[in-house]
């Protein structure tokens, strides 16, 4: 079984994936949907309608997106990234690459490693740890 092609244009962050999880099993307008979420209708029509998300269209042909169809449908398509410990991600060969020549560095709490793409060459960054001081606690 290989590796499904990684999709990274249309991701959202943690906040925005939490919404999914509150949309109702009812059609959204695209301005109702992107509003729930918290992402721009603009990212609807050019990102999610052309990977396919489920949708129809009423007797106006106006564009009807069910929220938990969606909500389902976000999860197939996005899947979570998962990483060995000696691995990091490149953006350009969208895929985990193996951490070449590691240089460590540390700035105030937080740890981190910079490395090079060995395929594309593409500078990359793996955060080790971002310890709180004792007062952010």
């Amino acid at each position: 079984m290989g590796n499904p092609e990684i999709v990274l244009k249309g991701r959202l962050d943690g906040k925005q994936r939490n919404k999914l999880k509150s949309l109702f099993n009812m059609m959204y307008s695209p301005k109702e949907l992107s509003d729930e979420i918290g992402i721009k209708i603009d990212q609807i029509y050019t990102v999610y309608v052309p990977l396919g998300c489920p949708q129809k269209r009423d007797e106006r042909n106006h564009l009807l997106i069910n929220g938990k169809e969606f909500s389902k449908w976000y999860s197939e398509v996005y899947v979570k990234i998962h990483l060995m410990p000696n691995e990091t991600f490149c953006k350009t060969c969208k895929k985990g690459v193996a951490i070449q020549n590691p240089k460590e560095k540390k700035k105030g709490n937080l740890v981190y490693i910079l490395s090079t793409c060995p395929n594309c060459g593409r500078g990359l960054t793996k955060i080790l740890s971002a310890k709180r001081g004792e007062n952010d606690k």
